[in-house]
């Protein structure tokens, strides 16, 4: 009788043992579970930012655009930029209402942004009433400090979501480290129970038999099941490690290199690829791979070679023998059993890709749901990455010649004078403008204008050493930064540069544009001066000497001559 009495205590302890696991191992999930879906909604918050600059900017770059060409297309783009800028600004106001400080700033934000719609409408209305002198006249300096505030507002409010991002990674770490700690905890305590227990039952042999066999069977179960919470624990641990690494990636090539080692390590008898849609979306290319895979499929393919694709949900094949498999994938010998798996990769309602996994069959291929789960967080740091990367083009370049634009001429040549100052190298700044350019624009007209300006600026990218930098200054006025050169170099390759242009054949409309020439002022560091503002002062000074003696030529600054301090 207390033999009975005392295994069904001690079968009564084991389970509360491993209920007790359980309900830690359930209450840990769910917090990790949690803190994912916050670190995915901080992900979407940046998003929107990002694209209410982006938005923001393509207004402004389509503004220019009208002003400078009188466009329809270009009025277009904005109006469909500013229509959609109040719709993201809602979106990202309800996305942070639960954060009072960051909805604050997103109202703050808001105002901003509606204050540079309405000083960019101001200026568009100008030009369609009175023309482009007038409307460049509007153009003040509070246009330019509220794109800055725009732009300081936006990396306020990004960096908070950052920095909610590291505690919420934390947070996951801490999750995971507690699933880790009553996995190995309870194994060896639950181990000790079933001992005891089966130790109880064999002095009861004879008269429990049935039982011992019960209680036999409960103990393998349960190691299974310690067994699954371990491994669960390590996959997760091993999911948040992942997911903070994708948000310290500085490129997709690092965010894809690391998810190959993650998922090889996740799915050790799974070999996979990793396939991005092109920016066109006409075709998918393999970019990374792992593992050995047991049937061959397309290193490039078009989207609708992959059901995946097409439906925009998993396509699994247990068995690639007679089941529908994508038309990208070969079929196997008859005797070789495959099965295979196509996740799609999206973001923000938009395809990035596809993850392609095949193993030994039949399928289902095990662990599907963390292969789910790790590709929605690589879809969210691709797209984060494309869309800062695209922020980051459109704030240096100018969008008609493709060249950087003055903000980024100011930032390189302090950046250079420094680095030439440090190793006691000259560096020459090149000062051009095309000569006649009101009288080309008038007989040519502003699309004219600009096929010349943009053939310009694809000369003078192809013409330039690879350290060099070449900056729309203004209208028809460049800059070019030349770095390691001194004066007699800078003079040479402006001579090549203005040789080059009067050479210079520009199709338009079916024609060809009529010749054109150049002049050019060259100032050169220490001789000239020390400062960036001063060397652009002194070339423009000695581009203005070229330009009042006869132009189409190549002028070096002279104090003496071109009267500048």
């Amino acid at each position: 009788m207390q033999h009975s009495k005392g295994s069904k205590v001690a079968l009564a302890f084991s389970a509360l043992v491993f209920i007790g696991i359980g309900i830690g191992v359930f209450v840990g999930a769910r917090h990790f579970i949690a803190d994912a879906a916050l670190v995915a909604h901080t992900h979407e918050v940046i998003g929107r930012i990002d694209e209410i600059q982006a938005r923001v900017l393509d207004a402004e770059s389509a503004e220019r655009g009208y002003l400078l060409t009188g466009s329809e297309a270009y009025l277009l783009d904005y109006q469909i930029s500013v229509e959609r800028v109040p719709v993201l600004l809602s979106n990202l106001i309800k996305a942070v209402a639960d954060n009072p400080p960051q909805a604050q700033s997103a109202r703050t934000l808001e105002a901003l942004v509606q204050r540079r719609l309405s000083q960019i409408q101001r200026v568009v209305d100008i030009y369609d009433q009175q023309g482009l002198e007038p409307a460049r006249a509007a153009i003040t300096q509070n246009a330019f400090r509220t794109t800055s505030a725009i732009r300081e507002q936006a990396l306020t409010m990004v960096n908070v979501e950052q920095a909610m991002l590291v505690q919420r990674a934390a947070s996951s770490r801490r999750s995971a480290d507690l699933l880790l700690g009553l996995a190995l905890a309870g194994i060896p305590f639950g181990l000790i129970v079933v001992v005891s227990v089966y130790g109880i039952l064999l002095s009861e042999l004879n008269r429990r038999s049935r039982a011992e066999q019960r209680a036999a069977s409960a103990s393998l179960q349960l190691s299974a099941n310690l067994e699954q919470m371990e491994r669960a624990s390590t996959d997760l641990q091993t999911l948040g490690r992942y997911t903070g690494l994708l948000q310290s990636c500085a490129n997709p090539e690092e965010a894809l290199e690391i998810t190959a080692r993650t998922l090889e390590a996740l799915l050790p008898d799974t070999a996979g690829s990793v396939y991005l849609l092109r920016a066109s979306n006409d075709r998918a290319e393999s970019i990374v791979s792992w593992g050995t895979p047991q049937v061959e499929t397309a290193a490039f393919l078009a989207p609708g070679d992959c059901w995946a694709i097409r439906r925009g949900q998993p396509h699994l094949a247990d068995d690639l023998r007679r089941d529908a498999n994508c038309p990208h994938i070969a079929r196997p010998a008859a005797s070789e059993c495959v099965a295979t798996a196509c996740i799609p990769m999206s973001a923000q309602g938009a395809q990035i890709g596809f993850l392609f996994l095949c193993g030994p069959g039949p399928g289902p291929l095990p662990r599907l749901a963390i292969a789910e789960s790790a590709m929605e967080q690589l879809s969210l740091a691709l797209s984060n990455l494309r869309l800062r990367e695209s922020l980051r083009l459109q704030s240096i370049r100018d969008p008609l010649t493709g060249l950087y634009n003055r903000r980024y001429l100011e930032e390189s040549l302090t950046r250079e004078l420094a680095r030439c100052g440090r190793r006691a190298l000259p560096l020459s700044v090149l000062m051009l403008d095309v000569d006649h350019f009101k009288n080309f624009n008038d007989t040519q007209g502003h699309s004219g204008g600009d096929a010349l300006l943009a053939s310009l600026g694809q000369l003078f990218s192809s013409r330039l050493r690879g350290e060099d930098i070449a900056c729309r200054y203004g209208g028809e006025e460049f800059t070019l930064i030349l770095p390691e050169a001194d004066g007699v170099a800078a003079e040479r390759h402006a001579e090549e540069l203005r040789l080059a242009v009067s050479q210079l054949s520009v199709p338009f409309n079916g024609k060809t544009l009529p010749p054109i020439t150049i002049s050019l002022g060259v100032a050169t560091y220490p001789e000239d001066g020390v400062a960036g503002l001063t060397l652009l002062r002194k070339a423009d000074a000695a581009l203005y000497r070229a330009k009042r003696t006869g132009r189409n030529q190549v002028v070096r600054f002279d104090g003496h001559l071109d009267g500048a301090g």
